[in-house]
């Protein structure tokens, strides 16, 4: 059987190679419902001090030992961020994707 992760060097998280099925979980395919999680994402970045007036891309990156998500964040005009999506769904901010990279060496969106 093929694994779908691989450790990375992030304390306690796991790199996805098969996102797909793991974004269909995490957002929903409902307008409303996206726009509920954009919201969600917007204010955890923005308690963190960081800017973000809109949502420009998500994309799933991985899984902590808990089972809770990993989630790159876009904002439109301003930085990428990773977010943390609880099992009990909230939601937190971790770090910028910059950051991020310089820890784990995984980038949160392609080509970038």
């Amino acid at each position: 059987m093929r694994k779908r992760t691989a450790d990375i060097p992030w304390p306690g998280t796991r790199f996805l190679r098969s996102a797909p099925i793991l974004v269909a979980l995490v957002f929903p395919m409902d307008p409303a419902q996206s726009q509920l999680a954009d919201a969600g994402f917007r204010i955890v970045i923005s308690k963190a001090g960081e800017d973000c007036e809109a949502i420009e891309k998500t994309q799933a990156i991985g899984t902590v030992s808990s089972g809770d998500t990993l989630v790159a964040v876009a904002c439109s005009g301003a930085g990428q961020y990773v977010v943390r999506i609880h099992k009990d769904n909230s939601l937190s901010y971790m770090t910028s994707c910059e950051e991020f990279k310089s820890q784990t060496g995984i980038r949160c969106f392609a080509g970038k």
